[in-house]
């Protein structure tokens, strides 16, 4: 498997010498008094990322520096994946990043004095079961003996994210080894801040799952990985008497002849960590769905509309979903829109609906609309995509709405469904997002989950978020999930985002906002260019010179405070300069066909569908 690997990263270094050059204008279309907007062009915005790679811990004998960064990729162009899965390529996102990397080893001050940190931050706790799993296994090389230290990841995170110097711009991973010195503890990472809002479950407390060996991203652009702590369940490396069909990296202390790995294969699996988690999962990733087919028209706001369909007489979904939470989160990831959170709630579930719940589930064989489709799983999109007016409310035509229907049923009616949250469906045509379903059952809030989470979570997913645990390498050309040969990016999930299946966080992080805030930006830049360049031969286009002048002074605000790692304030800036070119339009009636190109549906063809399920439901 690694071998194979291998052989795809030297094959994405050598095409990593190309690089794709900013679209022209037409001729004669460029308007010279413009600063940063090029009508009817499209250009990339191209980025230089710093990614430091500090060692603690690891001698620097223990890794081979140039086989290391020979792993890593030059480059980055996000993608939309979903049309991938219909063989169709999503709008362009009009970013490039380029890495530049370097590798620093800390010094053995530095090392005394963040050990010295992590033994008086931590405290005693008993073994894991999945510490007590590794030592139960007939090849581990050691027995982790207690009592084990329990610390605050968040806290380690601060204290790492305090050393770097500068003004912040750029990403960190920390590769931490505190075996082998004499003041070694076993150890675990934990984060029990954040209750679940319905059923106030603390999964950092209560489940031995979430004890972690990898932290980051709740108040930096800082990520750490230590192989010296757990083992831990989420990647499953306290499984020591596999084969290793199921690729992920074991304790550190199992690098060792006779071990479950060789000394020489620590340099390689810290690499493939690197890449295909540190920088394609976490620092630069894809979006799952195009952001911007969810921008609301000009003076819209973003709509989450949760239709909820009472399926088990005995309790109350309402109960289990919090509007105002809900709104919250959103409005903070996207301050940079108004935000509202609708709710009907349907007691009991019509027939309609009810039927289309038992189809979805298989737990009914019938002909239905999802004949069309060739599969059952299709029947709740095909239903209530024809039935919309039926469940959700009129909302001002320039609104987004993204309707979410909620089933409050039992783990009997989902079938073998049973354990499924939700999905953000698509239309199945061309891989562009349409409306969301999630589930909860008195079953599933016993294992600590209600609706709030899961309607940010999958809604995350409708505007853009891939779970940290799939996404895509752009220089391969590789989607990818954690399994087989990549089972290690479960530890994607150990960040600091709602999007990770840990259940630890009930909002966005600092690499969610980083990346979906550059895919904006770069999105409305390149939509201003389009509606100009549609524009520009218009015989009143003179009337509208002041919007376009400042939406000329808008990007090209957007565009410097991209070049100062300001995200924020880059998308903000250039969502109000595709206001401005949209308001021109709409000011001298001009049509604008580009725009309305890249918008259209493409052909349809069979997909994979992208499902959330609870993983380790009770342990």
């Amino acid at each position: 498997m690694v071998t194979a690997l291998r052989a795809l990263l030297v094959a994405a270094a050598l095409a990593a010498t190309a690089t794709v050059a900013p679209a022209a204008p037409p001729d004669g279309r460029d308007a010279p008094d413009l600063k940063t907007l090029r009508p009817g062009a499209f250009v990339v915005q191209q980025q230089a990322v710093p990614v430091d790679v500090v060692f603690i811990g690891y001698r620097r004998q223990q890794i081979d520096e140039a086989t290391l960064l020979g792993m890593l990729p030059q480059t980055y162009r996000p993608t939309v994946r979903y049309p991938q899965f219909y063989g169709l390529n999503g709008r362009d996102m009009g970013l490039e990043f380029r890495f530049r990397y370097r590798t620093r080893y800390a010094s053995r001050a530095f090392e005394n004095e963040f050990f010295d940190f992590l033994a008086k931050a931590g405290s005693d706790g008993p073994l894991t079961p999945f510490q007590n799993a590794y030592n139960d296994q007939t090849r581990n090389v050691l027995d982790v003996a207690g009592p084990v230290l329990y610390i605050d990841a968040p806290s380690v995170e601060s204290y790492l994210a305090s050393q770097k110097d500068g003004d912040r711009q750029g990403y960190t991973i920390y590769f931490i080894n505190w075996y082998g010195r004499r003041d070694f503890r076993f150890h675990v990472y934990t984060k029990t801040d954040e209750v679940d809002p319905d059923t106030g479950y603390d999964f950092g407390t209560l489940r031995g799952s979430r004890k972690m060996i990898a932290w980051g991203g709740s108040v930096s652009r800082t990520w750490f990985y230590d192989l010296s702590a757990g083992p831990e369940s989420w990647t499953n490396n306290w499984l020591v008497d596999d084969d290793q069909s199921e690729y992920h990296m074991p304790p550190v202390w199992e690098y060792r002849t006779g071990g479950y790995r060789t000394p020489a294969a620590l340099t390689s699996d810290l690499g493939l960590v690197a890449r295909f988690v540190g920088i394609d999962l976490l620092f630069t990733t894809s979006p799952l769905y195009d952001p911007l087919v969810t921008a609301p028209d000009v003076g819209g706001a973003k709509v989450v509309h949760v239709s909820m369909h009472e399926d088990d007489p005995a309790s109350n979904g309402l109960q289990y979903f919090n509007r105002e939470f809900t709104r919250r989160e959103l409005r903070r990831f996207e301050p940079y829109y108004p935000w509202k959170v609708g709710l009907t709630d349907h007691r009991p579930i019509d027939p309609g609906a009810k039927r289309s719940l038992d189809i979805f589930a298989n737990t009914l064989v019938a002909d239905d609309c999802w004949n069309a489709l060739g599969s059952t799983f299709g029947q709740l999109f095909c239903y209530f995509n024809a039935n919309l007016a039926r469940y959700v409310p009129h909302y001002p035509a320039r609104d987004y709405v993204g309707e979410v229907f909620g089933f409050n049923t039992t783990d009997a009616a989902l079938g073998a469904l049973s354990g499924l949250l939700g999905f953000a469906d698509d239309n199945w045509v061309d891989g562009t997002q349409t409306h969301v379903f999630m589930f909860d059952t008195p079953e599933t809030r016993g294992a600590g989950f209600g609706f709030t989470t899961t309607t940010i979570h999958e809604f995350g997913h409708h505007i853009g978020m891939s779970h940290p645990h799939d996404g895509y390498d752009s220089e391969l050309g590789l989607d990818f999930g954690a399994a087989g040969p990549f089972e290690f990016a479960w530890s994607g999930d150990e960040s600091a985002t709602v999007m990770h299946y840990i259940a630890l966080s009930n909002g966005f992080g600092t690499f969610d906002r980083d990346n979906q805030h550059r895919w904006e930006m770069a999105g409305y830049v390149n939509w201003s260019n389009a509606v100009l360049g549609d524009i520009a031969g218009h015989p009143r286009v003179a009337a509208v010179a002041g919007l376009i002048e400042a939406a000329d002074e808008a990007a090209g605000e957007a565009v410097d405070a991209f070049r100062r790692w300001e995200y924020l304030r880059a998308a903000t800036k250039a969502r109000e300069a595709y206001s401005h070119v949209a308001l021109a339009a709409r000011q001298i009636g001009a049509s604008t066909p580009t725009l309305d190109a890249a918008r259209r549906a493409l052909p349809a063809a069979a997909s994979q569908r992208i499902i959330c399920e609870i993983r380790h439901p009770f342990d």
